[in-house]
């Protein structure tokens, strides 16, 4: 899925390409991943409207329409965007969406899970979008400060690596950028959060803000086309059996919750007695449940 750092480069080019633009035509695919909440012909209201603002939302992307018409996407699994110039003709079977407009780029949004939603809502209708409605506080914005970020951690009982995935709380961290800022904080994936010092809570809210900014730079800066998900930088993560970037230890792969975290046995270690010692465990050994 693409994470925060993916959207705000998609949003980027976005901005630059399509704003303002008329939308010429209009194609749907499987309709199953559209969510119709407002009362509007649809497709038909897109044709000939412009996308008057594009923004992320944690891990939602928001187009600002005329008419206080809106399109709010979530992309979840398998969901991603694609810019192309001159319209493809008969859509194909991964595209929901597609809409070309009167400078020639046309912006399909493609789900071949068909896991994403598309909201189409009017303003008023926003904070009635599932999930969305209820997202933590944006991780790249001003109220994202260490006092408030103590107060999220103040009192949980799960593993770090949950809460930093817990979109009501953070918005949003996935799978990941959960790994490279708990690789950053020098954090074992599963440590409690009622079991960090106040001194590594700081820790790790640097490591939030400086590895998102640092991802965010490195991503606009290859510029590549935003369907492509750039990951070939993380220091972790998919580097199951590779040479840390700093000791040289081999990454490991363990089971955290529903997801699988990639971390250092000797850069993040743990702070309690684990049924497995990865430091000790055979490279070949990958993954741990």
């Amino acid at each position: 899925m693409p994470e925060l750092p993916d959207l705000v480069h998609v949003a980027e080019v976005l901005e630059r390409t399509v704003l303002n633009q008329p939308i010429a035509n209009v194609q749907v695919g499987d309709p199953v991943v559209l969510r119709l909440m407002a009362k509007v012909r649809f497709p038909d209201v897109l044709c000939g409207n412009c996308i008057r603002a594009i923004g992320r939302c944690g891990h939602f992307l928001r187009f600002q329409l005329d008419g206080e018409l809106l399109l709010v996407i979530n992309a979840m699994l398998a969901g991603r965007f694609r810019l192309k110039t001159g319209q493809s003709g008969r859509v194909s079977r991964d595209v929901i969406l597609a809409l070309s407009f009167g400078n020639g780029q046309e912006l399909c949004y493609e789900d071949e899970m068909r896991m994403g939603k598309i909201y189409v809502a009017t303003a008023a209708q926003e904070q009635e979008i599932p999930s969305y409605r209820a997202l933590g506080v944006d991780l790249m914005s001003e109220s994202f400060t260490l006092p408030l970020f103590r107060k999220l951690i103040t009192g949980r009982r799960d593993q770090v690596r949950q809460f930093l995935l817990d979109k009501t709380a953070l918005a949003s961290i996935g799978n990941a950028y959960a790994d490279e800022i708990l690789f950053a904080a020098r954090i074992h994936p599963k440590t409690f959060c009622h079991r960090l010092s106040p001194e590594t809570v700081g820790t790790l809210f640097q490591s939030i803000r400086h590895t998102l900014d640092q991802a965010i730079a490195e991503i606009r800066e290859r510029g590549e086309p935003i369907e492509i998900k750039v990951r070939d930088f993380l220091s972790v993560r998919g580097k199951a059996r590779k040479p840390c970037p700093v000791c040289g230890t081999a990454i490991r792969m363990v089971r955290v919750g529903r997801a699988d975290a990639c971390f250092c046995p000797s850069c993040q270690p743990t702070d309690r007695s684990l049924l497995v010692d990865f430091r000790k465990l055979p490279a070949g050994r990958n993954r741990i449940g």
